[in-house]
């Protein structure tokens, strides 16, 4: 027997703003050499203790392997100078395997102390996520739950800060926040490092694709379109879907592909060409929280669907 569930309205907002633009970005698309190439502000990093470029190994074309040793990327200050004080990183991993001690993916520190982070991600305990950010004088700690966090997956983390929120998503599902207050200062004296601390202490074992930071707290619509970018990096919006009698109506578009994932990113099912050029019938559907993702030429969009 069918279940009929009621149908929520569209929950990410549909605007004609594209997302936040980041400051820094690296690809992590290189093929030799110790230059990690930033292709917005020229911050160009450098790679020290023998990582291996993986160009056919990357989410997003190559990637970078870091052996989790002694294996790191120098960054040089990547201060925010825009006076937002705002800030979002955005990465994806793949761990070799995750173990109780702290793996550093990406941080900026004056020193070793949890208080000397101005902003982290690391892996902790296991296969939790851990964001520091430090607002004024005080670095606050936000700590996701146990999460299911394997070796040799691809992962997409995100920790953001709004001026009022931290968060931590991963792969597109929001898995921590925390209230706080202040903005986030200068601090060109702390080295920001890749895979390690700027010591080489805490590092990470796997491979790291495509990192960016912001100078904006990114909304979970943000994360979403990050988590469902493939190589494009400008990502056109269309007009919303609406819902009528538990069917979804498609805006028009010459949609050539589309699927249907569950929050952590995993593709439940592929969409046929019936529905890509029709109502997406959603009567059948197990109540839960989907995001049905288009692709069009040169451009895709992604909405998240609430079955109730």
């Amino acid at each position: 027997m069918n279940h009929h569930p009621t149908l929520a309205a569209v929950v990410v907002a549909t605007t004609s703003l594209a997302q936040p633009a980041p400051r820094f970005h690296w690809p992590m698309d290189g093929a030799n050499g110790t230059v990690v190439q930033e292709v917005i502000a020229g911050q160009n990093g450098l790679l020290q203790g023998g990582g291996v470029w993986a160009p056919d190994v990357g989410h997003h074309g190559g990637s970078c392997r870091f052996d989790g040793v002694d294996d790191r990327v120098l960054l040089g200050p990547c201060d925010m100078t825009t006076g937002t004080g705002e800030f979002s990183l955005s990465m994806w991993v793949r761990p070799d395997f995750v173990t109780g001690m702290d793996r550093t993916l990406l941080a900026k520190t004056i020193g070793p102390t949890a208080q000397d982070h101005i902003w982290s991600m690391t892996f902790v305990g296991a296969n939790a996520l851990r964001f520091r950010l430090r607002t004024g004088p005080t670095t606050t700690e936000l700590t996701t739950a146990p999460s299911s966090v394997f070796g040799g997956a691809w992962y997409h983390i995100v920790g953001s800060y709004d001026g009022a929120l931290m968060r931590i998503y991963l792969n597109g599902a929001l898995m921590a926040e925390t209230a706080v207050a202040g903005a986030m200062g200068y601090h060109p004296q702390a080295p920001a490092s890749m895979a390690a601390l700027s010591t080489g202490a805490a590092p990470f074992s796997g491979w790291i694709d495509d990192v960016r930071l912001f100078d904006h707290g990114l909304s979970q619509s943000d994360v979403i379109d990050l988590l469902l970018e493939q190589l494009s990096t400008g990502i056109q919006r269309t007009p919303s879907p609406t819902l009528s009698d538990g069917r979804l109506l498609l805006p028009a578009d010459q949609w050539r592909t589309g699927r249907v994932m569950d929050a952590t990113g995993r593709t439940l099912r592929e969409l046929g060409p019936v529905e890509l050029s029709g109502p997406i019938e959603l009567r059948s559907w197990s109540p839960g929280y989907y995001l049905v993702c288009l692709q069009a030429v040169g451009h895709q969009r992604t909405w998240p669907i609430v079955v109730q």
